[in-house]
């Protein structure tokens, strides 16, 4: 998550006044608890070497000799690359060979188990799980700076242990303004990344179908997550993350990619400006402060783009896999893939939307697990069992005072608004006759099948998109007795619509609750037993 404009005075402050624990399993070590990290948006990469002479020569035989796959020990940016060696942090520039030791806080001194790099950022994880950031790794060594510092609010939490915590399933991703600059809508419009960065922390937990994401500015807890292929339901057994772009692979070698963030996925409308509806005719902003006030550009058209399935590879391959971007522009990415060919080591890679992969002689050893890399797509074979939150709800009468599309209207940061309490404060909503079901709902999923019963108990068929709403104080998972409030849309597909014409009840439909439209915005609370819907 990112910030549009914040007061460095006022974190500063707020670091200030941080009580950190001392003790390795109360939290983080109290070195580092403030850093560079923590003050957006950072300076635009250089690629400096300042100050890299002055890192003693590592001088080992344990370093690896190419780094082309990210892994738990190695990774890779345009301009460095570095490894773990036991518990020592090593860093070379790109298409060198000296390797150097990089200084460490005394407190993370033989503490790093696993790093993971994107963009200018790099986190180091100790045996305990607590996440440390060294930031500026696109700057000059001078300027490589830790903090242990994450979590609400802005950035300033005294720490948080990485979720999940599965080798091959986590990854470290930015989103710059300096090295990515804009992002894509699911219409296809191009978006300024904005003025900050967007830095998270994608990982995979439980039986691999859930992927909780760390986010610096958003409370230390597991209860934001993306969620998975079909239907949140895909096992996935390896991650990796780069620019806000996610890919992941089962074990018989079917594959996914999506590019997904808080800020672009429809939950931050404090600061981002976004809509249901078509954008078609409106100007692109050329930053995000026009994008966010002027209401003559184009807002970011939801709901998030879904996942891409990936073609299978034509070979060998293990469970590491990476991505990387590969320069400014929208989803610039590069997919590795761990594998060999005729006797050869080395990795598969292809752009992200290439429909062929390549491969790329390395030698050396083979990294990750051998995988059954089928011919044939096998994801049906590693689904998750559906969840078990089926609900119901009765949709608000269109005269209601304050709804969805309301609070969207008004400007309102909606997506912090519970339709609960609107009808605390007294803003209720007559029923309209129409209600919803949704089977198997899923909050981290983003679009599911639901179905609108009408007044004369006919079923239409509708699409139930939703995004996660803004949380700044820790909850849970899932679906709880507390509720749980998201954004989202009642919608039509396109062959549903067209039946209007000949389908009275959808025709009263469109018209009397859609008004008129094939998508309609909503506010939602949801908990284990009830759905409210505004």
């Amino acid at each position: 998550m990112k910030l549009r404009v914040v007061s460095l005075l006022a974190v500063a402050a707020a670091v200030i006044g941080l009580s950190v624990p001392t003790t390795a399993h109360a939290g983080p070590a109290s070195c580092v608890p403030f850093g560079t990290a923590q003050l957006p948006p950072g300076a635009p990469a250089t690629g400096s070497r300042a100050g890299l002479e002055t890192f003693p020569r590592y001088t080992g035989s344990r370093a690896p000799q190419r780094v082309e796959l990210r892994t738990e020990t190695a990774q890779f940016n345009l301009h460095w690359e570095f490894a773990l060696v036991g518990h020592r942090l090593i860093a070379r520039p790109r298409s060198t060979t000296q390797w150097r030791a990089v200084p460490l806080p005394s407190c993370l001194s033989d503490r790093l188990v696993a790093i993971s790099l994107d963009d200018d950022e790099l986190v180091g994880i100790d045996a305990q799980g607590w996440i440390y950031t060294m930031d500026n790794v696109n700057q000059s060594p001078r300027l490589w700076n830790w903090t242990s510092a994450w979590g609400a609010m802005l950035w300033t939490a005294p720490g948080r242990t990485l979720p999940g915590r599965k080798t091959g399933g986590w990854a470290l991703s930015v989103t710059s303004p300096s090295d990515n600059r804009v992002y894509q809508d699911i219409a296809g419009r191009v978006h300024p990344s904005g003025q900050a960065k967007m830095t998270m922390i994608p990982s995979l937990t439980g039986d691999g179908s859930r992927i909780t994401y760390a986010d610096p500015w958003l409370p230390n807890d597991d209860s934001y997550e993306v969620g998975g292929p079909l239907g949140g339901r895909f096992r996935s057994t390896s991650l990796s993350a780069a620019a806000s772009t996610m890919f992941v692979m089962n074990k018989y070698g079917d594959m996914f990619t999506r590019t997904f963030d808080f800020d672009s996925s429809g939950s931050d409308s404090v600061f981002f400006r976004y809509s249901w509806e078509s954008q078609r005719g409106k100007p692109s902003a050329t930053d995000l402060t026009t994008e966010t006030w002027d209401r003559s550009t184009a807002a970011v058209q939801l709901p998030a783009p879904d996942w891409a399935r990936q073609p299978k590879i034509p070979g060998r391959i293990t469970s590491t896999i990476t991505v990387v971007a590969t320069g400014p522009g929208v989803e610039k990415r590069e997919l590795r893939v761990a594998g060999a060919r005729a006797g050869a080591v080395g990795f598969w890679h292809k752009a992200l939307h290439a429909t062929a992969w390549s491969f790329t002689a390395t030698g050396g050893p083979l990294p990750g697990r051998p995988l059954q890399n089928s011919p044939s797509d096998r994801s049906s074979e590693t689904l998750a069992d559906p969840v078990p939150w089926n609900l119901s709800a009765s949709l608000p009468s269109r005269k209601a005072v304050v709804d969805g599309q309301t609070l969207i209207d008004i400007g309102l940061p909606y997506s912090v608004v519970d339709p609960r309490l609107l009808d605390r404060v007294g803003l209720t909503a007559p029923r309209s006759g129409y209600r919803l079901q949704v089977t198997a709902f899923d909050p981290a999923v983003t679009t599911r099948p639901a179905v609108v019963v009408t007044p004369t108990g006919a079923r239409i068929p509708v699409l139930l998109h939703t995004a996660d709403g803004m949380r700044m104080t820790p909850s849970r998972p899932g679906l709880t007795s507390t509720p749980r409030h998201l954004v989202g849309a009642v919608a039509l597909d396109d062959a549903t619509f067209a039946r209007r014409a000949s389908d009275t009840a959808i025709a009263a439909f469109v018209r009397d609750w859609m008004r008129g439209e094939a998508i309609a915005p909503i506010t939602l609370s949801a908990t284990t037993t009830s759905l409210v819907i505004r």
